[in-house]
């Protein structure tokens, strides 16, 4: 049978990359504090690198690997801390092992001469300070000459002395005393030819030439014994042990089982089957649990299930217009099983941000060492979930924004000192998922920005004059952090400092089709706030048509929708500027934007007020149809290049969709910040908390609601309501929807000609319901005249006056149970 052998050089590879990174691990909670698991950890991983390494001939590898196996077992054997010098030997071992591993072809043979010397170095200075840790048998001085005067072992029986039985019960593990052969010539070594191999399994405290050795023909036949404290039971021992044994005889505990609950009990009679179950349990869910598949098989499948929810989305079309309710249930089953498989198979490219947290406390410990501060650091949202390759792309920003953050954020600890804050600073890594969208967050608690700095270095480098940086705020001022070569640093450190880096930042957030921002605090701390969509592959948009084009607009990227009123537009330095509570908005007409030809003629338009880090800005459209969870197809490089679309999109009826790139589009347009000049002789509010009223008439009567109990707003076809039992439903995604007519509750008087085409959607503690109205107008923080009724249980909260007209601010909740309570008592008095 051929071996193969390139895969297999691959999956020592992966491996290898995997023990390494489970090493620096292990080496930073050795820094934290000393244990006997984490040393071993660190020893067992560099000891499989060392084994894997020999059977591929990489000798650099092996080498290194050996000596600095050395170097950790002394640390074993001593159970001293290691130092903070053995700690950064440690860790530059690790990234020497790591550099051949990422390069075999130079690696193999890489120079490692100076380093193996250090080393070695180091273990003698490390022998000669500490005490040298013996294998011999019970003189101290590390000779073993079987002599039953010490007292060690008498003729017959090796003695144990009593700190190894209260060692072997204070660790909770298992003491074993191990016989076996070997042959060496007579003036060989104290230390046994096995050690290595009996070291894997646990940790040797004594080893020996046992009494009972024998001589034959010049050549000496020895049966060493070694005293070893394990975690295995005897039985698992007995399976692992690597040489050929004369016996194994149980020392701690004495009757065989454990007096701690620590190991799993295994009754004698049934070991071997219990054991066999317990491997073979151990492999299969090994095996079950992972499956490494290539990426580009992902992504076909990625592609695949876009595409059948588009065909899905096309035969749900079609079969609603046939009257078959059977073969409609049908159908409505299998979209809930492809929208189940999609989820599933999304989430084969997510991970977890553990895969980039893990890479966080050694550049702290590095950047430590280097600032000579002090830093703690907490990470939280490690089971957040991400796309691949979000996660790869952000990888570097992020660090980039954590040596900001202990360069410039973190004082020294005699200035922390100084200001009454503990010497140690913090800094914290957090994700955590909302709405679909991935919140991270890099936040420390040092000297925040420097905001007079920051206003010196701008007129400084032209980029205001003085009177217009004067005028700015904290917050528009913290973004000019993100300008290409924009730095406060007086000096530059090997860490920061030259001005090349948060531009860069904020161009990869923008790239994963994410925002980035700074908020601060001087002598507080600063954050540094980004939000990242979970993946590239589908996200959330509004549908919008201007002209004869439909676009999607990502929802994350709006701020709020409304009915455009002509009589609110006027000219600002020959821009058009909306008048939107208070302030002064710049609105954009798509067609203009794209010099499209002009649609069907509309009544009304629409804005949709858009927001990215800078700016706020209205898009103007002439329709505003129903949001879509779209599958993001890539553009052609003609397209992309242009940087005003993030993608395109195959909706269920087979049009096509231009994602907007509502970034890309300020800086196409070359847009200024927002004008954030107050309106003067504005109306005054007199509501006195910021409640969002959403504006809506029925029967030429303005009604309003607070907006935050809206679930969605839907245009509806009259001619799907239904009525059952005296009560008016629909069907609405596989629910039944309970409605409610608004003119019938206020009993206002219906022209002939009117029908209500849009349900505004509620959730209720009874189930979804929903109210009809004539036409939504917008949403406002501004009801002036505002009266609060006393009495609210008809569900009228209270009225004000909005734009010269009166408005009845109502409680739709209310009003929707009372309706049902009616309705129910009706039926009551029919029964």
């Amino acid at each position: 049978m051929e071996v193969d052998y390139e895969n297999l050089l691959k999956d020592y590879l992966m491996e290898t990359r995997e023990l390494l990174d489970l090493s620096e691990q292990a080496i930073l909670d050795l820094e934290k504090g000393y244990s006997p698991d984490r040393i071993n950890t660190l020893f067992r991983s560099i000891h499989t690198i060392k084994g894997n390494s020999a059977i591929f001939d990489l000798p650099s590898i092996t080498k290194l690997s050996h000596t600095f196996e050395n170097l950790l077992n002394h640390f074993r054997k001593a159970e001293v801390p290691p130092s903070p010098d053995a700690i950064t030997l440690f860790l530059y071992c690790i990234d020497v092992l790591k550099e051949m591993n990422s390069n075999i072809a130079k690696g193999k043979d890489k120079d490692i001469t100076e380093l193996l010397k250090s080393i070695e170095a180091f273990l003698k200075n490390s022998q000669s300070t500490n005490g040298h840790v013996t294998n011999g048998t019970g003189n101290g001085n590390g000779k073993s000459n079987g002599s039953s005067k010490n007292g060690h072992y008498a003729k017959e029986k090796i003695a144990v002395p009593k700190s190894f039985l209260d060692k072997a019960e204070s660790e909770q593990r298992y003491l074993y005393l191990i016989k076996y052969f070997s042959e060496i010539s007579p003036n060989g070594s104290e230390q046994s030819p096995e050690y290595d191999r009996l070291s894997s399994l646990g940790l040797v405290l004594k080893e020996g030439v046992a009494p009972d050795s024998s001589n034959d023909n010049g050549k000496s036949k020895i049966v060493y014994y070694s005293l070893i404290i394990s975690s295995l039971n005897k039985e698992q021992l007995l399976d692992s042990l690597p040489i050929s044994i004369l016996s194994v005889s149980l020392v701690y505990p004495r009757n065989g089982e454990p007096k701690f609950g620590f190991f799993p009990k295994i009754k004698e009679e049934n070991a071997d089957q219990n054991l066999g179950e317990l491997s073979r349990n151990t492999e299969n869910a090994s095996s079950e649990s992972y499956l490494k598949i290539p990426l580009y098989l992902l992504d076909h499948m990625i592609n695949l299930t876009g595409e059948t929810i588009v065909v899905r989305n096309q035969l749900l079309q079609k079969i609603e217009s046939y009257d078959d309710p059977s073969l409609l249930a049908i159908v409505r089953n299998l979209s809930q099983l492809i929208t189940s498989s999609q989820e599933s198979v999304m989430r084969t490219r997510l991970q977890k941000l553990e895969t980039l947290y893990k890479r966080i406390p050694r550049l702290i410990h590095d950047l430590e060492r280097s600032t000579g501060k002090e830093i703690e650091l907490i990470l939280e949202g490690g089971e957040v979930e991400l796309d691949k390759n979000i996660i790869d792309s952000i990888s570097d920003p992020i660090t980039h924004m954590i040596r900001n953050s202990v360069d410039h954020g973190i004082e020294s600890p005699a200035e922390r000192r100084a200001v009454g804050k503990s010497p140690k600073g913090r800094v914290i890594l957090s994700a955590a998922l909302r709405g679909g969208n991935v919140i991270l967050k890099v936040e420390d608690d040092g000297r925040g920005l420097n905001y007079q700095r920051i206003k010196e270095k701008i007129i400084e480098k032209g980029l205001l004059s003085e009177d217009e940086v004067q005028r700015k705020s904290e917050e528009e001022l913290s973004e000019f952090i993100f300008a290409p070569g924009f730095s406060t640093a007086r000096a530059v450190s090997s860490t920061s400092g030259r001005g090349v880096g948060m531009d860069v930042v904020k161009m990869n957030f923008q790239k994963a089709g994410g925002t980035v921002s700074i908020a601060s605090e001087t002598g507080k701390g600063t954050s540094v706030i980004a939000s990242l969509p979970q993946t590239l592959s589908i996200i959330n948009c509004q549908m919008v048509r201007a002209g004869e084009m439909l676009f999607a607009i990502p929802q994350q990227n709006i701020s709020e929708m409304l009915l455009m009123d002509e009589k609110l537009v006027s000219n600002v330095e020959k821009k058009e500027v909306y008048q939107l509570r208070g302030t002064l908005l710049p609105i954009l007409d798509v067609r203009s934007i794209f010099d499209l030809n002009a649609g069907a003629a509309q009544d009304n338009k629409f804005i949709v007020v858009v927001h990215t880090e800078k700016h706020k800005f209205g898009l103007i459209v002439e329709e505003i149809e129903n949001p879509e969870e779209i599958v993001v197809k890539p553009l052609s490089k003609e397209l992309a290049k242009l940087n005003l679309y993030t993608g395109a999109a195959i909706l269920g009826d087979g049009n096509v969709a231009l994602i907007l790139d509502i970034t890309g589009i300020t800086k196409f347009l070359k847009l200024l910040p927002n004008i954030r000049e107050e309106i003067r002789g504005g109306v005054k509010k007199e509501v006195s908390d910021k409640q969002h009223y959403l504006l809506y008439s029925v029967c030429s009567q303005l009604f309003g609601l607070d907006s935050k109990n809206v679930l969605r707003i839907e245009q509806i076809d009259p001619n799907n309501i239904e009525k059952v039992m005296n009560r008016e439903v629909m069907q609405y995604r596989g629910e039944i929807i309970e409605l409610c007519r608004m003119d019938q509750y206020f009993r206002l008087n219906r022209g002939a000609t009117e029908q209500e085409r849009t349900m505004i959607l509620f959730q209720t503690t009874k189930g979804k319901k929903g109210i009809l109205v004539h036409e939504i107008h917008n949403v406002t923080e501004e009801i002036s005249a505002y009266s609060q009724n006393e009495d609210q249980s008809s569900g009228v909260v209270g009225n004000g006056i909005v734009s010269g007209e009166t408005v009845i601010v109502v409680d739709p909740i209310t009003i929707l149970n009372l309706v049902s309570k009616n309705i129910m008592h009706d039926q009551a008095q029919v029964g």
